[in-house]
């Protein structure tokens, strides 16, 4: 029993390990690029066009669709013009085309401070530093990596107490 035990602790250790991996890796184009994110302050960002993007997924013989709409916007960086791509609910708050269309035909400004490096920009509603958008940045990602640890130990926990009823029921049969 103590060597099941000690397996499985290893196994959780071992997975948790595996899914933070996982979520570094899945952002690590951001992970990599904290260590050179300059701010470029406050911004009105006017949407100058749209785009949308739908991802099909074949799974046992039936199809899903997910549709993400998004808005462009270009922001006057060093005195050079960058344009970059917002989801239409960061923007706007709804992910519908009708938003975009309504945002751009309107000309719709939006205030958002604005992070850059060389190759990317990144943006917060409330973040105007460098490091609160980092803390940003960092305690969703950890946030989401606690949950998913949270749930996988109610499971294990669950999964523990019935092989425990099991095999007392097995131990009292006998």
């Amino acid at each position: 029993m103590r060597r099941e035990r000690k397996r499985n602790i290893i196994f959780a250790v071992l997975f948790c390990v595996a899914v933070l991996a996982f979520f570094v890796l899945m952002n690590i184009s951001e992970i990599m690029d904290y260590s050179k994110i300059e701010a470029a302050g406050k911004k009105s960002l006017l949407p100058v066009d749209i785009k949308q993007e739908t991802r099909k997924r074949y799974y046992k013989g039936r199809t899903t669709q997910t549709t993400k709409n998004y808005v462009k916007f270009v922001v006057e960086i060093n005195n050079k013009k960058k344009a970059f791509w917002m989801p239409t609910s960061h923007a706007y708050g709804q992910n519908t085309p009708s938003a975009g269309i309504a945002a751009v035909s309107g000309k719709k400004k939006i205030d958002r401070y604005i992070f850059y490096t060389e190759d990317h920009i990144y943006y917060s509603e409330d973040a105007a530093t460098v490091n609160e958008y980092i803390r940003e940045s960092i305690k969703d990602k950890i946030l989401v990596y606690v949950l998913f640890i949270a749930v996988l130990g109610v499971v294990y926990l669950i999964v523990y107490v019935v092989k425990s009823l099991v095999e007392k029921v097995k131990m009292r049969r006998n």
